[in-house]
């Protein structure tokens, strides 16, 4: 599937007499500014459909309208049935836990003179109220092509394309495939609804995904985009492969999200960020415990540097929960500096203030890693 997709980017190089090569898709974006306009249109028409309740989920809250923008919020998480954070391998120890997201879509999206490129963090939200961001990460940018490594190549990301940020906030980084099987086909591909909203305020949507025959791939522009039949511009999904979302802006992106949010404390009033480990989620739940709300992760070590009783271990399929209450009480892995080559973690935890019986507190299989 991925070679398919691939061929189809070489072809766009080739009509500008460009060489395409592993590792130039985000860097040749920057070379394709000077020319826009390589997409096609569609006969059929999009549905106009921003300010319909009917094309948004249960989860979005509060969708208004006017002349400017469409506005709505979204509390950070998805439908009950969508499987938070299970297949990830590649743990940042962090938590989908609730936010109070504004958002605000402009409702004259205009198209720029030249396309820009995207940047990590959010490019667009999806019409569950879940921010969609660029591919990346937010870790070291790669020279080969001008980006950190994609959160999919990091195995960051779980079965719904998604995982939870440095604000313990759920986004997509890729198509929300869950998001997309339960919307459905009436819905993606015979009304040809939005699936969401870039920042620049063109609607993006996943024709293609359950009939190929609305497959537009080859009618794409650089960005993803395409014009439908009323000459309304739009973005579309890749239907397979990488399953991008849009590969850089045809339009003006603009601010469209605040976020209200509790950041997690550790005992001494620090925020805690989680860092990245090889660690391979099995099950997620938020748990509520009287003004608390506990999120717990639990999952499996592997190919971890951990100390225990002053010694460096290499820790393989060892099973362990992640865990979050309040200030005191809470379970992580942090970074050990100087205790050997490469990072180093051992086991952070408070337990005085758990709910009474909590069992991650008193029976974790991470605890012989406690510092």
């Amino acid at each position: 599937m991925k070679t398919r997709g691939k061929d189809k980017r070489a072809g766009i190089w080739q009509k500008l007499g460009i060489v395409y090569s592993d590792g130039m898709r985000y860097a040749l974006i920057l070379v394709l500014l000077a020319n826009p306009a390589l997409g096609h249109s569609i006969e059929e028409h999009i549905a106009d459909c921003a300010c319909n309740s009917a094309c948004y989920t249960d989860e979005v809250e509060g969708l208004s309208c006017n002349s400017r923008e469409i506005s709505f919020r979204g509390h950070g998480f998805p439908d009950e049935s969508d499987v938070l954070m299970r297949g990830i391998t590649g743990s940042n120890q962090q938590f989908p836990r609730p936010h109070d997201y504004r958002f605000r879509i402009t409702r004259t999206p205009h198209m720029a003179a030249h396309p820009t490129a995207t940047v990590p963090g959010a490019i667009g939200v999806a019409v569950n109220g879940i921010p969609i961001f660029d591919p990346s990460t937010q870790g070291p940018v790669r020279p080969s092509t001008g980006k950190p490594v994609s959160a999919a190549a990091a195995g960051e990301l779980d079965i719904c394309g998604g995982h939870a940020g440095r604000g313990d906030d759920y986004h997509y980084h890729r198509a929300p495939n869950c998001l997309i099987e339960e919307l459905g086909r009436g819905f993606v591909d015979e009304a040809r609804r939005p699936i969401g909203w870039a920042a620049d305020g063109f609607p993006i949507l996943a024709l293609g995904w359950f009939d190929r025959g609305n497959d537009i791939e080859d009618k794409l522009d650089a960005c993803r985009g395409a014009t439908d039949g009323s000459g309304r511009y739009f973005y579309n999904v890749e239907t397979r492969g990488d399953y991008a979302v849009l590969d850089c802006y045809s339009g003006v992106p603009q601010g469209f999200t605040r976020d209200t949010w509790e950041h997690r404390r550790d005992a001494s009033g620090k925020e805690i960020i989680g860092i990245p480990i090889r660690f391979t989620v099995g099950t997620f739940q938020n748990i509520p415990a009287g003004r608390d709300l506990c999120s717990v992760m639990t999952g499996v070590l592997n190919g971890v540097d951990v100390l225990r009783g002053g010694r460096v271990e290499k820790v393989r399929g060892v099973e362990g929960t992640l865990y979050y209450c309040n200030s005191g009480c809470y379970g992580h892995f942090e970074e050990v500096k100087g205790a050997g080559r490469g990072r180093v973690v051992a086991f952070a935890t408070a337990t005085d203030r758990c709910p009474g019986s909590f069992t991650p507190a008193v029976d974790n299989g991470f605890s012989r890693y406690e510092r």
